[in-house]
């Protein structure tokens, strides 16, 4: 018997019993619209991770701070005991600075400037409002609803303002907005923080309009000011012109430095170091135990259906003894026989891993109320499918299938013709 013909007969053998097949089929379809529905929302997680990233931070920096002294019940250190430089007071200076500079991959690094201005204001008639402003000191990627920033960095000169605060400045729009200034009152403060009369304006001219998204993890409306503008406001502000101590600072990575490997090499000089790295681990690691649950669902669904397909295949091969005791009367040989019970069982595991897919692919077409039931902005797809990755899952259904078919089939081929012709 050729190959086609073994496929045609098996396919005519399981038409004939359509009732059994289907719902052979039935558990392969479970567990392939599972495990398919699993690695689409996976792939959706995951690449909805990377666009939260892109927002939320600058993947090729570190954010440095002043090491935390580490504090346990009953074990407090006397003053004047310990003398340990590496441990600062809550601040970083310059040495600091120029300590985490000989690191190799450190291509800069940027002071975090604390500014507190007194006002922000369009000037003239308009309104002054108390307003946070920012330094933006890395390249975390804004979404901008007017204007544009090259390399996501503010110009020095320029400023970038949230949408949700346009009204308050009296602009009616995001585009009405860009090439209008605003003007920052800075006011020196004394040693105890309290605002001086004295004070200096900053008038800046708006170049972008970002806004918030639903894939960003930190989102604070404000104002956004260059880091040399920053510097500036920041020299004059604070006291004494004590301007060498920093809350922490960004340091800028070259590209293609393993983020990792600076990080530790930092740490081990006595500072705290967080990078976006450990964020996103966390994330997709909180996506993947997620979709290998759901993969597991599928996969016990997958290994019911295998009994299924093994008894289906054994009370086939009762039912039809008598026709393969013809068979091989005629001239079939054993591995015939065998095939013919293995296509059969890879009819049952095709049509089952086909049907599963192509359901868990129509349930992608609810990708838009997703979004809408949870909240996010039009266009979030959190069901992403590969069609290689199904047409593989359909594969794998098969063989799984053939494998289950296995002793069935081998049962059919070993038969003695003459009584299997003699069954009643």
């Amino acid at each position: 018997m050729t190959t086609y013909d073994i496929l045609r007969r098996a396919r005519r053998n399981l038409t004939q019993a359509r009732v059994r097949t289907i719902l052979t089929s039935l558990a392969i379809a479970v567990g392939a619209f599972t495990v398919t529905l699993a690695l689409a929302a996976g792939e959706g997680g995951r690449q909805y991770t990377e666009e939260m990233m892109k927002t939320s931070g600058d993947g090729q920096s570190l954010s440095v701070y002043p090491k935390r002294v580490e504090v346990k019940a009953n074990e407090l250190t006397e003053y004047g005991a310990v003398n340990d430089s590496s441990v600062s007071d809550n601040t970083l200076n310059n040495t600091d600075i120029e300590k985490i500079k000989t690191v190799a991959g450190v291509v800069d690094i940027v002071p975090m400037y604390n500014i507190q201005p007194r006002y922000v204001t369009r000037g003239g008639n308009f309104k002054k409002y108390i307003a946070p402003v920012n330094i933006k000191v890395d390249r975390t990627e804004m979404k901008l609803a007017a204007g544009s920033l090259e390399d996501n960095k503010v110009p020095v000169g320029g400023i970038s303002i949230s949408e949700e605060l346009l009204s308050s400045f009296g602009f009616t729009d995001a585009e009405s907005a860009i090439g209008q200034t605003l003007t920052i009152n800075m006011p020196k403060i004394d040693a105890n923080g309290k605002y001086l009369d004295e004070s200096i304006n900053k008038t800046l001219k708006i170049i972008a309009v970002d806004h918030s998204t639903d894939a960003t993890l930190y989102y604070q409306p404000g104002l956004y000011i260059s880091i040399d503008d920053g510097k500036e406001l920041y020299d004059y502000q604070i006291y004494n012109n004590v301007n060498d101590q920093y809350n922490g600072v960004v340091v800028e990575l070259k590209s293609g430095t393993d983020i990792k490997t600076v990080q530790a090499a930092i740490a081990d000089k006595g500072y705290d170091v967080y990078s976006l790295q450990d964020t996103r681990e966390t994330l997709l690691q909180m996506v993947n135990i997620a979709q290998w649950g759901m993969v597991a669902f599928g996969a016990l669904a997958i290994l019911a259906s295998i009994f299924g397909i093994i008894n289906t295949q054994y009370i086939s091969v009762l039912e039809r003894t008598q026709q393969i005791g013809l068979m091989k009367a005629l001239g079939a040989r054993k591995k015939d026989i065998a095939r013919l019970f293995r296509y059969e069982a890879a009819w049952v595991g095709f049509l089952g891993g086909m049907s599963g897919t192509i359901l868990a692919f129509l349930v992608g077409f609810a990708n838009p109320l997703i979004a809408e039931k949870l909240h996010l902005e039009r266009g979030v797809r959190l069901l992403v499918f590969n069609p290689i990755t199904s047409i593989m899952l359909i594969i794998i259904m098969m063989a799984i299938a053939i494998a289950a078919g296995y002793f069935p089939s081998r049962k059919a081929a070993k038969l003695n013709p003459i009584e299997a012709l003699r069954t009643e």
